[in-house]
């Protein structure tokens, strides 16, 4: 979180000192703040629910039958209705954020695609088709993109793990990276209380 921090704030020096005024977040939306918080609350739900029915270890696993998978609580038939509905909240975030990114300028624009660069390595594109179908989108709303694909990409797991079951660690690794991203949306909200730089 410290290398994303100061990364940013290297870009946003660099502007500052270049004499232009930028809008490079969106204006705040109290209700697109809200509705990420019940997202988190959604799928940590999920996810707190996921680890407790599934096995501690791999060999646990191992010793399933695919007659009892299909009845164990961790299988992915009892989550499948779930991972659905994160994915149309995610569809909302991006929505709203999509009708909010008007306000960006386009040296805006250009300053998120330069960020996005430059955290990508840390925060992971899970889909870069989806990611292609908002070539233009401003940061916030490829953030949103990035949860949708991180959901997207855990139902497929899910779906192809091993008797359609999975082991403790992997639900824990999944609700550290939901609240690292959570937490870098909010924090990148909060830090930019005014959506433009005036030096």
């Amino acid at each position: 979180m410290k290398k994303k921090t100061l990364i940013a704030a290297a870009l946003l020096s660099n502007i500052a000192l270049s004499g232009c005024t930028v809008t490079l977040a969106q204006p705040d939306d109290a209700e697109l703040y809200k509705t990420t918080e019940a997202f988190y609350k959604n799928a940590a739900t999920l996810l707190f629910k996921g680890e407790r029915a599934s096995p501690v270890s791999k060999q646990q696993l191992s010793t399933l039958r695919a007659k009892e998978a299909r009845q164990h609580p961790g299988h992915f038939n009892r989550y499948q209705a779930e991972y659905d509905e994160l994915l149309v909240e995610s569809n909302t975030l991006i929505l709203r954020a999509l009708a909010n990114s008007a306000a960006l300028s386009e040296p805006g624009k250009q300053v998120h695609v330069r960020v996005e660069r430059s955290l990508e390595e840390q925060l992971g594109n899970e889909c870069d088709s989806l990611q292609r179908d908002f070539p233009d989108a401003d940061l916030t709303t490829r953030n949103y993109v990035d949860l949708k694909c991180l959901v997207n990409r855990w139902q497929r797991e899910h779906q192809q793990a091993s008797y359609q079951v999975l082991n403790k660690a992997i639900w824990q690794n999944r609700n550290n990276t939901l609240f690292d991203s959570i937490l870098a949306i909010q924090a990148a909200t909060a830090n930019t209380p005014s959506s433009r730089i005036t030096p």
